[in-house]
């Protein structure tokens, strides 16, 4: 235990005149007094004992705390380095998509234009292959009888869709092998049907 100087001075004090021979009374007086020094002193240690204990105490709880924020701390670092490469994840594919819609919309306008300039190329080799198919397809040539046939009847109705009507022409005849006949196919000028 530690006793303070000026403790220890009374003490002292109080030891050397009892020794030099005081009065009893002052002797007892001195002695009283050092005994309620001592008691005091033995309160006083007690109280710092105490003192000691709860400040030891409290330097444990300090302690507990701060290694507890501390933990709390490592675990709230640990976290927002998660979410931290979260954010950073997230970023990377709003990145990739911001990439692919600018690649996009430069691509869009030019496979419309490619597809336009295609349908235009196609829409202008049509009458050309229609052309080509007529030119170089096979024809074959019409039957003389089947013409004639086509021919006697553009010349025989009203409205003849191949040669166009005279206005001044005199029928047409034809005569028949086995009798010999002349027959009159159509005369305009007076409605009267006379051999050529």
């Amino acid at each position: 235990m530690h006793i303070p100087k000026k403790l220890f001075g009374l003490i002292m004090t109080a030891v050397l005149l009892r020794m030099i021979g005081c009065n009893k009374n002052e002797n007892a007086r001195l002695a009283q007094m050092a005994d309620e020094h001592l008691q005091r002193q033995a309160e006083q240690n007690r109280q710092m004992s105490d003192l000691h204990r709860e400040v030891a105490e409290g330097s444990r709880r300090l302690v507990e705390a701060d290694a507890k924020a501390r933990q709390e701390m490592v675990a709230a670092q640990r976290q927002l380095q998660t979410e931290h490469a979260q954010v950073g994840q997230q970023r990377d594919a709003l990145e990739n998509e911001r990439r692919e819609i600018a690649l996009q919309r430069h691509r869009e306008p030019i496979i419309a234009a490619a597809v336009l300039n295609v349908g235009l190329l196609l829409a202008c080799l049509l009458p050309l292959v229609l052309c080509w198919r007529l030119l170089h397809g096979k024809v074959e040539p019409a039957d003389d009888q089947v013409v004639a046939e086509v021919l006697i009847e553009d010349l025989v109705r009203h409205e003849p869709l191949l040669l166009p009507r005279l206005q001044d022409h005199r029928a047409l005849v034809y005569r028949d092998g086995d009798d010999g006949e002349a027959q009159t196919l159509l005369d305009d000028s007076d409605d009267t049907s006379r051999p050529i």
